[in-house]
C-alpha cells in the first residue's frame, strides 16, 4: 500500500519516537563528560570502529582462503560432461565399452579380467590413451594389429573419431613418453602381462559429404581424378631387404582405383611420382613382390594394387607426397600426403627374459646362501647367460663366491621355454645382498 505524499507512515512515526526516547538520555550522559576528555573519547571510538571493520574483513578473507580451489574438469556440475568424451572403442571387429580411469598416486590401476572394457586414461584428449586387460583374446587382437589398420572411437557427442595404426612396440611400465599429449593420436596399451604392447595410431580425417576432385588430400580419403576414383589405403616402409641399399628405404604404397569412364585405360601410362619434403621426385621402382604397375583397367572395374619407390633414408623424414594422374597433360593430378611409420625397435633377446626368485635360505652348517628361482624366455630367439652374468654382492660390496649352480652355467634358455635354477654362494653370515642375473637385480634379505 502506498502512503499519501506528505503524511508520515506508521513505521516512520514509531522510529522517530524511539530515537527521541534514546536521544535525551544520551545527551545527558555526554554532558556529564568533562569537555577536555570528549576529543579523546571520540578518537577512541573511531579507532575501535576501525578495528572492528578490519577484524571482519580479515575473517572474510580467512574463510575464502580455507575453501579448496576449483580445478578445470571435463565434468561440469551435476556430473554432466562439459565436452565430448569416449564411449566405445572398436578394434577391428571387436567393440569395447569405455570406462574412465584416473591416474592415482602416479600409477594407472587398470583392473584385471575385464575383457569387454577399454579403460580410458581420464583427461587424455589430445592423445587418447586406452588400456586393455591382458587376456588371451585381447592379446591376440593387439598382437594381430598391423600398420594401416583402422581404430574407431565413438564419442559422447559429434562424429566418431578414426585412427590409423602407425606402429607397435614393447614397453616397460616406466616408459611414459608414449603418453605424451603434444601430438594428436591414440595409444592403446595391453596392461597386466608380458610383454607389454603399446600400439600408436594417427588420426584420420572425417569423410566429407561429397567426393573430392584433385587437389591435396590425406591418406585414406577417396578422390576423383579424371575418370578414376582413387584411394591410397596403406603405406609400408621396408627398411631392409632384397634390392634395398643400406642407406635407402623402400616405400610400398597400397591403393584402390575404380574406373568410372567409358574407355579402358593403360595403367603403365599413369603418372605416379613420390615427392619428398625437399621437393625431390622419385619414379616407381620394382621391389620384391612389388612390380611396376601395368595392365589395363576396364570401365566399371575396380583394381587393388601396389607401387614401390626407393628413397634415401635421410629423405624419408616429414611429410611425403604421392602424385597421381591417370591422364597426364589432360587432367590435374591429385597429391596424397602421408608420413612413413618409424621402424619399431627390436628389443634385445636378453631384455625379454622373465626372472623370478622363489626362495633364498642361509644354511649355517655350510655357511652358504641357497637361492632358487626360474627364468622364462617369451621371445623368439634363444638366450644364453654366461657365468659372468650371475653374481651375488654382499652387504659390504664384495662379491660372494659361487659354489655351485644347478644346472651348470652357462645357461641356454630356448625361445618360449622356462628354466629352473638353484644357486649356492659362500656366505659366512646372514645379511642383505644383491643378486644379479643378466640385466636384472634382486634384493636378497
Amino acid at each position: 500500500m502506498i502512503e499519501p505524499e506528505g503524511k508520515p507512515s506508521g513505521f516512520g512515526n514509531g522510529l522517530r519516537a524511539l530515537l527521541s526516547r534514546w536521544r535525551e538520555p544520551a545527551r545527558g550522559r555526554w554532558e556529564q563528560i568533562p569537555p577536555a576528555l570528549r576529543p579523546w573519547l571520540l578518537a577512541s571510538a573511531a579507532v575501535g570502529m576501525m578495528g572492528l571493520v578490519l577484524f571482519i574483513a580479515g575473517l572474510i578473507l580467512l574463510v575464502r582462503a580455507a575453501q579448496p580451489p576449483t580445478s578445470p574438469s571435463p565434468m561440469g556440475g551435476g556430473g554432466t560432461p562439459s565436452f565430448p568424451f569416449p564411449l566405445r572403442l572398436r578394434v577391428k571387429d571387436t567393440a569395447f565399452r569405455v570406462a574412465p580411469l584416473a591416474v592415482r598416486g602416479g600409477s594407472w590401476p587398470v583392473p584385471r579380467g575385464r575383457g569387454d572394457t577399454a579403460y580410458w586414461m581420464e583427461g587424455t584428449f589430445t592423445n587418447l590413451v586406452f588400456g586393455l586387460s591382458d587376456r588371451p583374446e585381447t592379446r591376440r587382437l593387439v598382437e594381430g594389429l598391423r600398420e594401416g589398420d583402422v581404430l574407431e572411437v565413438e564419442m559422447s557427442a559429434g562424429p566418431a573419431l578414426r585412427f590409423q595404426v602407425s606402429g607397435r612396440q614393447q614397453v616397460r611400465p616406466e616408459d611414459t613418453a608414449i603418453l605424451s599429449q603434444h601430438r594428436p593420436g591414440l595409444t592403446l596399451l595391453l596392461v597386466g602381462g608380458e610383454p607389454r604392447w603399446a600400439v600408436t595410431a594417427s588420426p584420420l580425417p572425417e569423410m566429407p559429404p561429397a567426393l573430392l576432385t584433385t587437389g591435396r588430400v590425406p591418406i585414406g580419403l577417396p578422390v576423383q581424378v579424371g575418370s578414376i576414383r582413387l584411394v591410397l589405403t596403406g603405406v609400408e616402409p621396408r627398411w631392409s631387404g632384397p634390392g634395398i641399399p643400406g642407406d635407402f628405404v623402400g616405400v610400398v604404397l597400397r591403393f584402390e582405383m575404380a574406373h568410372t569412364g567409358e574407355a579402358p585405360l593403360a595403367i603403365e601410362r599413369f603418372e605416379m611420382n613420390l615427392i619428398d619434403a625437399a621437393g625431390r621426385r622419385y619414379q616407381p621402382t620394382p621391389l620384391e613382390n612389388v612390380p611396376i604397375p601395368s595392365g589395363r583397367i576396364a570401365p566399371g572395374s575396380t583394381v587393388s594394387g601396389q607401387v614401390a619407390y626407393l628413397i634415401p633414408r635421410n629423405s624419408a623424414e616429414g611429410v611425403l607426397i604421392w602424385q597421381f594422374n591417370p591422364l597426364p597433360g589432360r587432367a590435374a593430378p591429385v597429391e596424397v600426403e602421408f608420413e612413413l611409420p618409424r621402424p619399431t625397435p627390436t628389443p634385445e633377446p636378453e631384455t625379454l627374459l622373465q626372472i623370478q626368485i622363489q626362495s633364498a635360505q642361509w644354511m649355517p652348517e655350510g655357511q652358504v646362501l641357497v637361492i632358487r628361482g626360474g627364468i622364462g624366455n617369451p621371445g623368439e630367439q634363444p638366450v644364453t647367460l654366461e657365468a659372468a652374468e650371475v653374481e651375488l654382492v654382499g652387504p659390504e660390496g664384495q662379491p660372494a663366491p659361487l659354489v655351485e649352480a644347478s644346472p651348470a652355467l652357462p645357461w641356454m634358455i630356448p625361445a618360449g621355454r622356462n628354466l629352473g635354477f638353484e644357486l649356492r654362494f659362500a656366505f659366512s653370515t646372514p645379511g642383505a645382498a644383491v643378486l644379479r642375473i643378466g640385466r636384472e637385480r634382486f634384493q636378497i634379505r
